[in-house]
């Protein structure tokens, strides 16, 4: 499912079959601070399904997660979860059925089924302050995500939906230049959204271009006005032991992409990034997803 324009530029597309393709994914968070370590390791097996198109001519898609759970850090199944746990897997509900709609890029633009979502967190809520107390700031956090005028960039912005739809179909890829996007890391750093500049370029494929390798890296996106440069640096200097010293911030970020151009499907995705400063915080994230089978 390839157009050649020229002999250095090309187009992707989309595989647009209403068939349920079955996921898994695994998301990954390392907090460093000092001796410090904190991780966070949650597995999801979920469905895609293709429904059609909206009266704009976006793409709906309908997600739907089977079954998710952590992980310890030496990547074992946890069957008695944390009290911190057990909130977060109850909260990550609200994301069982989503109605999505995507560009024909395949660039998530946000959730159609708002009402539904907003209906769950409704009696969710209600629940968490029956099985759980103190929870007024984080239940007040929820209230401020689930608003109508807000839940959609939460959607957006997600790190992971950011990284699975992945928004180079039906784009040229150029010999000479990468496709690049403006992105945002949620909670890049502690719980700072962070704006960065993404490239993405064809770096492997074989012969007859059925199997090709996308690889994806970014840069910070300091100009953008949303760059959080202030409440970072007041973050990073209640780190520090000797106040007024400084410090650089490494950022890195690699992944991938394995994808059947011919039939327009994205097989496997790997992506990590991370902040740092030498030995005083280190935040890293790593988010892989495979395709298991079509049904």
């Amino acid at each position: 499912m390839l157009k050649t324009q020229t002999s250095y530029a090309s187009l992707l597309e989309l595989n647009g079959e209403p068939v349920i393709r079955t996921y898994t994914a695994e998301i990954k968070n390392v907090v460093v601070k000092g001796k410090k370590v904190e991780h966070s390791t949650v597995v999801m097996f979920f469905t895609l399904q293709f429904l059609g198109t909206t009266e704009e001519g976006n793409l709906r898609y309908k997600s739907s997660i089977q079954r998710r759970f952590f992980l310890d850090d030496k990547n074992r199944a946890i069957f008695k979860p944390s009290k911190a746990q057990k909130l977060a897997l109850n909260v990550a509900k609200l994301n069982d059925e989503l109605i999505l709609e995507i560009s024909k890029n395949y660039k998530l633009i946000g959730i159609i089924n708002v009402e539904e979502v907003q209906k769950k967190w409704r009696k969710l809520k209600g629940v968490l302050q029956e099985s759980f107390t103190n929870l007024q700031t984080i239940i007040g956090d929820f209230d401020w995500q689930m608003k109508t005028e807000n839940i959609q960039k939460i959607y957006r912005n997600d790190n992971f939906y950011n990284f699975f739809f992945s928004n180079f179909f039906y784009q040229e890829f150029n010999t000479e230049k990468s496709l690049e996007h403006k992105k945002i890391l949620s909670n890049g750093i502690h719980n700072l959204d962070v704006p960065i500049l993404e490239q993405k370029t064809i770096t492997q494929q074989d012969l007859l271009f059925q199997n090709i390798t996308i690889s994806t890296s970014a840069e910070l996106d300091t100009i953008d006005k949303l760059f959080p440069l202030e409440k970072m640096n007041v973050f990073l200097g209640d780190l520090l032991v000797t106040k007024g010293s400084k410090h650089s911030l490494n950022f890195n970020y690699d992944g991938f992409y394995k994808v059947k151009p011919r039939i327009g499907l994205i097989t496997e995705g790997h992506l990590t990034y991370s902040f740092s400063i030498k030995d005083i915080y280190t935040k890293s994230t790593t988010i892989n997803f495979n395709l298991e089978k079509d049904e």
